[in-house]
């Protein structure tokens, strides 16, 4: 019976905020950012934009999205590129799988689309990359399909406005949205969704006053809009020891292209290997350098700092390395690189390099630097 009641009670939640739709509707085109990816309908370009929009914030953003549609302003350009190129573009926005997902899809949309996005959220889910959050978003603002979003800040708007926090709301959340989004614009309602939670309903200290949904918000009928949703139980961080090889020739530092053993993510990074405890950095990174035909002297410790990724903790021991036997030219997976032109390297590669000369403060300053 106590569950009868509660999905009664969910059900009352969801009808009245259905009624709120065209309120929130106007809200929107009252107090909408004004965002490139808004001003087109364009699929390839709302899909540009919603894949950069994952983990990142939207004024960093801007700028890439400017320039990566400038240089491949549409999916045969995308295709066509090398991945180098692709990553080249990318650089400094972090998390470079989103780069390699777009890349692999232009050429998947290619090949069995006709270069077109399809027009169905559950194909758009089958391109590398494309979770249910991106295709919802996609196929609703570029297509007028009413499918539902749930990301974050949706997450917590109708958490709050249905009262729903705990284990197990996630489902009743994207019923909801489903609930919410047939109807006139389903692409401006999800927009206007998103929208409310970034600007009124925030994490702390939310504006209820100015939101369009207020008379039906259950949160804020009880005086507690910031308890929901509860907050997730966040893994502990890990902390993990990387030593990094600093060999230089003349003004250039060398570079190792991505590996999945690869411990700070970028497309290129300085030459770098996790450290097993107890063990010895020096050792380690001469067995990594050997791995990758170097034979090198490894010297003094340079510098030690710290950086995240994602919950992972890295404390980064640099030390200088002086190469003794090896070839590096004419080798695709290292090169020598200029500290001012790094391109598509990690946000600790960056942090060593702008530790270590000043070229690379130069870059990191340029705004091209930090991992998200």
């Amino acid at each position: 019976m106590a569950a009868a009641r509660e999905f009664s009670g969910l059900d009352r939640g969801s009808a009245a905020l259905r009624r709120r739709r065209p309120a929130l509707l106007r809200w929107f085109a009252a107090h909408e950012r004004d965002l490139p990816w808004r001003r087109t309908r364009d699929p390839y370009a709302i899909w540009i934009a919603e894949v950069m929009l994952q983990q990142t914030q939207v004024a960093t953003v801007v700028p890439y999205y400017r320039r990566f549609l400038a240089r491949f302003p549409d999916v045969a350009a995308l295709a066509a590129a090398e991945e180098e190129e692709v990553l080249g573009c990318w650089s400094g926005l972090g998390y470079y799988r989103r780069a390699r997902s777009l890349h692999a899809g232009a050429r998947r949309l290619l090949r069995d689309h006709g270069g077109r996005l399809p027009r169905d959220a559950a194909a758009l889910r089958a391109l590398p990359g494309v979770g249910r959050y991106t295709a919802g978003a996609i196929a609703s603002i570029a297509f007028d399909l009413a499918e539902p979003v749930l990301d974050g800040n949706v997450r917590r708007v109708l958490a709050r406005v249905l009262a729903l926090r705990g284990a197990g709301v996630e489902a009743a959340l994207w019923g909801a949205a489903a609930e919410l989004v047939p109807g006139a614009a389903p692409g401006r309602l999800n927009q206007a969704l998103m929208e409310l939670g970034a600007l009124v309903c925030t994490p702390a200290a939310p504006r209820c006053p100015r939101c369009p949904l207020r008379t039906v918000c259950r949160a804020r009928a009880r005086g507690q809009p910031e308890a929901f949703p509860a907050g997730r139980a966040r893994p502990r961080p890990v902390a993990v020891r990387v030593g990094i090889a600093w060999v230089r020739r003349g003004p250039r530092v060398l570079l190792q292209r991505w590996t999945s053993g690869n411990p700070l993510r970028g497309s290129w990074d300085l030459p770098a290997v996790e450290i097993d405890a107890g063990a010895e950095p020096a050792a380690s990174l001469r067995r990594k350098l050997l791995e990758a035909g170097l034979e090198a002297a490894v010297g003094r410790p340079l510098v030690a700092l710290r950086h995240g990724i994602m919950r992972r903790r890295l404390t980064l021991d640099v030390l200088d390395c002086r190469l003794r036997r090896g070839r590096v030219a004419g080798r695709p997976e290292l090169r020598w690189a200029d500290p001012a032109e790094l391109g598509a390297v990690s946000g600790a590669t960056r942090k060593v390099v702008s530790a270590l000369c000043p070229a690379g403060r130069a870059a990191e300053k340029s705004g091209t630097g930090t991992e998200p």
